[in-house]
């Protein structure tokens, strides 16, 4: 019987196809369940009924089409799978509070997407079409009961990176909360980018500001193309920057779980080479997980700020 995170994931990717209506017959069938069990199970393990996770996931699509190409409305409403132009502007009225002519106005009229080149636009696309389907999984446990993983060798590299602004959530979490504190912050701060049309960067990062046995704290976010106007203090929500200069980097491919062996390989370069840490260390979610749905392909950039010697 699924019980587990790992267990679901087919059926997360099946929900995340805007061409497919959700069939939670097909969904049980998925994850070994029948439909009645399968809903609860997910719900239990996501935080979103299946219905409700891909009604979301086919919205925020439909706001990004809606910004980043000249269809009609109509057409984004068939391209993610809307019975008919009244039932996305329902829907799209529900979740961001106005109708999909008015969204594409407002972003055009903030000027962004005629700084943007075509390919940033596409960019921001893939971005904010993958991070809508599961920016609540990132850091989750896979299973109740973690399986051993073999040691991974990891190659480390130093890079120049540009300063990125960033919109992000502080939260300061008992270290074994910090999966469900993510699943907070995370769909919290993408909401109110896609809610305000900002467009992304890349995929939502989170920065360690402290780590100790007890106690981690951390910002999650994602970064953005340009800084934008600070969010209103009662959000939670603030814009800051991402570290330019050099880095030390190294991808993990695997589990979650494991990552905690690319932050020491990291800071055991760091003391080998003779260089010095500068600054708060982030991760970066390259892999979709509702996308790639074997955990051992799921890669994930863990960058720390250097200063190398002489």
């Amino acid at each position: 019987m699924a019980t587990d995170l790992h267990d679901v994931l087919p059926a997360l990717r099946a929900l995340a196809d805007p061409r497919r209506p959700v069939d939670l017959r097909e969904v049980g069938e998925l994850v070994g369940l029948s439909p009645g069990r399968a809903q609860r199970v997910m719900t239990a393990l996501t935080g979103e009924s299946p219905k409700r996770f891909d009604l979301r996931v086919r919205v925020d699509q439909a706001a990004v089409l809606l910004v980043t190409t000249d269809e009609r409305v109509l057409d984004v409403a068939v391209a993610c799978g809307f019975a008919s132009h009244e039932s996305l502007i329902r829907t799209f009225g529900a979740r961001f509070g106005t109708t999909p002519t008015e969204w594409r106005r407002r972003a055009r009229a903030a000027g962004w997407t005629e700084q943007l080149t075509r390919s940033n636009l596409v960019d921001h696309a893939a971005i904010a079409a993958s991070a809508s389907r599961c920016v609540g999984l990132y850091r989750r446990p896979l299973r109740s009961t973690p399986r051993e993983a073999p040691a991974m060798p990891y190659e480390i590299s130093t890079r120049t990176v540009e300063p990125v602004a960033v919109l992000f959530q502080t939260r300061r979490v008992e270290a074994d909360a910090l999966p469900t504190a993510l699943a907070e912050v995370l769909p919290a701060v993408f909401g109110y980018a896609m809610e305000q049309g900002l467009p992304m960067a890349g995929p939502p990062v989170v920065r360690y500001l402290d780590l100790s046995p007890a106690f981690i704290t951390f910002e999650g976010g994602v970064p953005l193309t340009a800084e934008a106007p600070a969010p209103a203090e009662a959000s939670g929500i603030q814009i800051g920057w991402l570290h330019g200069g050099t880095v030390a980097v190294t991808q993990h491919r695997g589990p979650y779980e494991q990552l905690g062996d690319a932050h020491a390989a990291l800071d055991r370069w760091i003391d080998a080479n003779g260089a010095k840490s500068v600054g708060a260390p982030w991760e970066s979610y390259i892999t979709d997980p509702g996308d790639v749905p074997d955990p051992a392909d799921w890669l994930t950039d863990v960058f720390w700020p250097v200063e190398l010697p002489g």
